[in-house]
């Protein structure tokens, strides 16, 4: 018997965010494709009109209903150089160093509807919701 998983597995989930940096505003658009045994998670940050892409690549380290665990595989960027000093917003400095190869995370499923995923990352005290 095949226990119940919280995604829908290739289906890409898709959310879009703002992050207020003082005067600034960095735009994000994020995608979350698990594909077993590995997922992706893809950023597009946008800061006036400079633009960043990172893929992450991960593998899937155990999955149950409530719970996703992946271990940071690979890491792209489509520029080693930040949008924005990094140093300066300590969450978002934070949050990028656990994307780093070999980082496990955590992700705690929120039950939604067959068309969303919504989890909270625990390392990160995050809570991201996307949409098919």
């Amino acid at each position: 018997m095949t226990l119940p998983r919280p995604y829908i597995n290739s289906q890409p989930y898709r959310s879009v965010g703002h992050h207020f940096m003082g005067h600034e505003l960095l735009d994000f658009k994020e995608g979350f494709t698990i594909s077993e045994p590995s997922a992706v998670l893809s950023v597009l940050e946008r800061l006036g009109d400079k633009e960043r892409h990172v893929a992450v690549g991960t593998s899937l380290v155990d999955v149950s209903r409530w719970r996703i665990k992946i271990k940071v595989e690979d890491v792209k960027a489509s520029s080693q150089e930040e949008l924005f000093d990094v140093s300066r917003n300590s969450e978002l400095l934070f949050a990028r160093q656990y994307f780093r190869i070999g980082s496990i995370l955590n992700l705690a499923v929120i039950p939604t509807d067959s068309h969303s995923l919504c989890y909270y990352i625990l390392e990160l005290d995050r809570l991201r919701c996307m949409n098919d």
